[in-house]
């Protein structure tokens, strides 16, 4: 067996995501595209949503109020990822080299 083929073969983003979040595998089965996979995942709570509040400015409220604290969850996962790339970049490309 070429065990360094078997690892560049098991380097994924999803993988790396979930070793460097959680420092577990990902045992998703299958990929879908980024945006099929936002869709199917919030399609839930905005039905719930809807059945919550019926009304629209009550709904619209509750909606916004998701969407905010989404947008700040996307902001700081976001710059966790940029720092643990520049991370992993400064240790590949410096300290390794040392």
């Amino acid at each position: 067996m070429d065990y360094i083929k078997e690892a560049f073969g098991r380097m994924n983003l999803r993988q790396l995501r979930s070793f460097l979040l959680y420092g577990t595998d990902d045992f998703a089965e299958g990929t879908q595209p980024y945006r099929d996979t936002l869709k199917k995942e919030c399609d839930p709570i905005y039905r719930r949503l809807e059945s919550i509040y019926p009304d629209g400015p009550e709904r619209d409220e509750a909606t916004a109020d998701l969407s905010q604290a989404l947008t700040e969850y996307e902001y700081v996962y976001m710059e966790l990822g940029m720092k643990a790339g520049a991370r992993l970049l400064y240790h590949l490309l410096i300290v390794n080299d040392q």
